[in-house]
């Protein structure tokens, strides 16, 4: 079987579109093959009666190299800044409480008693050390600062970050640099400090020195560094896949479902640096380089047959549900100003809500004017249990909390629920040995790369960094195969 493409990306979502979009860039073509009707995974917008709800990421940050993906896509005029001051709130015993980011915020601050914020304040002068074998995010807290700052103010900011359980999480898998920190300099402050330090000193290098085979005199990112580092779409998140797709145009199938994927193999049985794609309907295609950009358990289960040490790794990596619910009200009906970002919720008050954002609050034109709209993430029930999650009672759970700590009266004027089962990845304990297993593995199987968040961060700006990576090393072995 000849090659049908030089380069197969299955998967659409926002790595997958960045990564073939670099490809493209570099002049290797490729073919990107997405089970869905549309682009964007996880990143989506609905836009009806005059709402704009979003189902992803809601006021994402957008670091040096998003923001140059912005500017070559032409949607700069499109960009909104979000406001980098706006109070965050946790809930404790029903009532909103402004979110301590600063020493002033946290002596202040009646999330936490006098004894906890000594102990915050004070960690500079001692000294401690991680233990040695991996310990969870829980166990770390309750060491440094005890356990009322990892109910009050640790695991609210953890759940909306990441969805994740501060029980399960891996210091070394999820914050490594703080096991770091502790481990080199026995306190998170002086080895943040010093990190800080040696940033600083690297950055004003760089400054002075160009990198190889640049323009000083040319435009940089480093007009961005007075940008908001957080922001959205005017028409939603979603412009930014959507563009992408439309770059890539017609190297995109869409409707297509991927059954397996097998190396292709000699006459004499030995294994080409080939691969051919099975899809659902029974088409076959091969490629010469295959790149899967999907979630892990949708890799393992592509990877079945033709690595099963790979797809048995790949299957370990845990995943955590997650149930959207997005409100639009009349203002009226709102008694809270809903001035901020939004509020989150710690595990301890019991409640289904996660964190629920202020989008007509944040960014202007997310809602007619007089009107409101809020969006929720939740689902902690879901993870609690193994039965069949209902997502109308979810919505109504969610509902009646915010109604509770918002002031909110009457029903909804729309609402949209959207949930997934396996939304994201999680760094649980252990998990930057399965990723490093998977890289071992990953070696040994010619022409095939794997990207995605659950490898390497979560956020947009560490999906496109992964992706700009993953094409820069193929450009780099396909030139070498041809010198």
């Amino acid at each position: 079987m000849g090659y049908t493409n030089k380069v197969v990306v299955v998967g659409a979502g926002i790595s997958g579109l960045a990564c073939a979009y670099r490809l493209k860039q570099l002049g290797i073509p490729c073919l990107v093959l997405e089970a869905q009707k549309r682009a964007g995974g996880l990143i989506a917008t609905i836009r009806r009666n005059g709402f704009l709800f979003e189902t992803g990421p809601q006021c994402p940050r957008f670091p040096h190299h998003v923001w140059q993906l912005v500017r070559e896509l032409n949607l700069e005029g499109e960009f909104i800044a979000g406001d980098q001051k706006a109070k965050r709130y946790i809930l404790r015993d029903g009532r909103l409480r402004p979110a301590p980011f600063s020493p002033g915020g946290l002596i202040g601050t009646g999330l936490v008693g006098f004894g906890s914020k000594l102990r915050i304040l004070t960690e500079v002068f001692r000294s401690s050390q991680p233990p040695p074998q991996e310990e969870s995010l829980a166990e770390f807290v309750q060491r440094k600062f005890g356990p009322e700052v990892l109910d009050y103010l640790v695991d609210p900011l953890i759940s909306t970050i990441f969805f994740g359980d501060a029980h399960k999480m891996g210091m070394e898998s999820a914050f490594p640099p703080l096991v770091e920190w502790e481990r080199n300099q026995g306190s998170l402050v002086r080895g943040a400090l010093r990190a800080h330090n040696s940033k600083r000193r690297t950055t004003a290098e760089n400054s002075v020195t160009p990198r190889a085979g640049t323009n000083p005199k040319a435009d940089t990112l480093r007009v961005t560094d007075s940008l908001p580092s957080l922001g959205s779409f005017r028409s939603g998140m979603a412009a930014l896949p959507e563009r992408l797709a439309k770059e890539l145009h017609e190297d995109i199938r869409y409707s297509v479902a991927v059954s397996c994927v097998e190396q292709v193999t000699n006459e004499n049985g030995s294994t080409k640096s080939a691969w051919r794609i099975n899809l659902s309907s029974g088409e076959r295609m091969a490629t010469e380089h295959l790149i899967l950009a999907v979630p892990a358990h949708v890799a393992a289960q592509l990877l079945a047959m033709a690595g099963p040490q790979l797809s048995t790794q790949l299957k370990a990596i845990e995943y955590a549900p997650i149930c959207v619910v997005g409100c639009a009200y009349n203002r009226s009906q709102v008694s809270n100003p809903l001035r901020g970002f939004g509020f989150m919720v710690p595990r301890r008050e019991k409640m289904e809500t996660i964190c629920t954002f202020w989008n007509s609050s944040l960014f202007s034109g997310r809602a007619p004017a007089g009107k409101a709209v809020i969006t929720s993430f939740a689902g902690r029930s879901m993870s609690n249990n193994g039965a069949p999650f209902d997502e109308e009672k979810c919505a109504q759970a969610v509902g009646e909390e915010n109604a509770k700590a918002l002031g909110i009266t009457g029903r909804p004027l729309d609402r949209i629920v959207w949930k997934d089962p396996q939304a994201l990845p999680q760094y649980n304990i252990g998990n930057a040995r399965r990723v490093a297993e998977i890289r071992a593995t990953l070696r040994t199987m010619p022409n095939l790369i794997i990207i995605g968040n659950f490898l390497k961060g979560r956020s947009i700006g560490d999906c496109v960094d992964v992706a700009f990576a993953a094409a820069q090393d193929l450009h780099s072995q396909i030139r070498g195969e041809t010198i």
